[in-house]
């Protein structure tokens, strides 16, 4: 007894320790190929797999109340070759002479560090993060049909993991501890792969479909008590990454059969408390500071900008359109060095506030306008330009692209 006692009040401790406010990075570290999928066996398509993934977040109170979601879709990485020169090129592929390498098949793998979602936790807070994976073809694309599906099931979501999450903790580094198939939680398969039949059919589908359409994703579920102990894990993939398995054959889809891990880099920077230190200013370049809690005057709190984000700040100006070359509008951004930044009009003049986080070439930003309209933003800095896209409330992807040079340095390109 007393040794049960001791272990009890040992997880409770632990649980206290670990469980505090701060803010969470999600990167997309990259994926594996363990098995391609079935493909055109003339590879109109391009050679091998083409692939691009997407994350859906819902962040949840403890009791499961919706706080926000978001979306975020990768751009195809496979044959980046002739007319698919839009692609990421990834993959070893050779064409019959072999040349023209790129195109993903059994024993490939790409690594990257690109941000996919950050945000503020309370104490308690559960984010649910929904990776999946989808073979790629120019016709079909059933994965809009799936985002739709996912939407409408935030909120049973929700109230799924957060009893589960009450008490759980993590005390192994067993990060696999985390990741639910979402049939096991109650919710519904998803017909995400369309009428797919016996002899298979063109369409983007999501890898880890069974034989005839249906689809169960998986959920990475991260709670504020053990986010430290993720952090600090290594499962052999580096430190915080988590891996996300999607395997045909053993859903029972011998006929597609693709197999594909896809890796998740968790990193998060607690809140000081009453009793910590003042952290020492950071001069390594190695990890962002600590939240910075101050509310500006628009509400958004000043965010962790990393010493790397020197180069970012000042005004930047371009143009943003709806994806049509026809109809670019003038863009500008002026930020500052304590991660808040204004949205400018032609004249410089504010018209909007917000704040942002730049690491690794990567810009993530929300800002609100004077008249109250909320809006988000991500980007790539590449090559002296910032190359990005828009959309309302907490989705940057869902009005159109934008590109941006600094003031007084001449632009890279024009709205794609």
């Amino acid at each position: 007894m007393k040794k049960i006692i001791a272990v009890s009040l040992l997880m409770t401790l632990i649980t206290s320790i670990n469980a505090q406010s701060g803010r969470i990075r999600i990167s997309f570290a990259g994926f594996d190929c363990y098995r391609e999928t079935w493909d055109d066996i003339l590879h109109m398509d391009g050679k091998g797999d083409e692939v691009f993934f997407t994350f859906n977040f819902t962040l949840a109170d403890k009791n499961g109340g919706s706080k926000l979601n978001y979306e975020k879709r990768t751009p195809v990485y496979g044959d980046a070759t002739g007319s698919f020169s839009n692609r990421i090129s990834v993959g070893s592929w050779v064409d019959a002479f072999g040349n023209n390498r790129g195109g993903i098949k059994a024993g490939d793998t790409y690594r990257c560090n690109d941000i996919i979602g950050e945000y503020d936790m309370a104490d308690g807070d559960i984010l649910t993060v929904i990776p999946t994976g989808w073979e790629h073809d120019p016709i079909s694309d059933n994965s809009h049909s799936f985002n739709s599906t996912v939407r409408g099931l935030y909120y049973s979501i929700n109230q799924k993991v957060a009893p589960i999450m009450i008490g759980f903790n993590i005390l192994t580094g067993n990060l696999g501890g985390v990741v639910f198939n979402a049939a096991s939680l109650g919710l519904s398969k998803t017909k995400a792969g369309g009428e797919q039949g016996d002899l298979g059919r063109a369409g983007t589908r999501p890898i880890g479909m069974e034989k005839y359409g249906d689809f169960s994703p998986k959920l990475v579920v991260l709670n504020t008590p053990n986010l430290n102990t993720i952090c600090n894990s290594d499962m052999g993939f580096g430190r915080g990454v988590i891996s996300v398995n999607y395997d045909e054959v053993a859903v029972g889809n011998s006929r597609d059969h693709g197999n594909y891990s896809l890796l998740l880099k968790i990193e998060f920077f607690p809140n000081p408390t009453a009793t910590q230190q003042p952290a020492a200013a950071n001069t390594s370049g190695s990890n962002p500071p600590a939240n910075n809690n101050t509310k500006t005057q628009s509400g958004f709190k000043k965010l962790p900008v990393a010493p790397a984000a020197t180069g970012i700040t000042g005004i930047w100006k371009g143009t943003y359109g709806n994806g049509q070359n026809n109809s670019p509008s003038f863009y500008s951004f002026r930020l500052n060095a304590d991660g808040t930044m204004q949205l400018l009009d032609a004249n410089n003049g504010v018209i909007a506030n917000g704040t942002y986080t730049f690491n690794n070439n990567q810009l993530t930003g929300t800002y609100k306008y004077n008249n109250g309209g909320q809006f988000s933003v991500a980007a790539n800095l590449n090559a002296g330009s910032l190359n990005g896209t828009w959309g309302s409330g907490s989705n940057a992807s869902g009005g159109g692209r934008w590109v941006m040079s600094k003031a007084g340095v001449p632009a890279a390109g024009n709205i794609r």
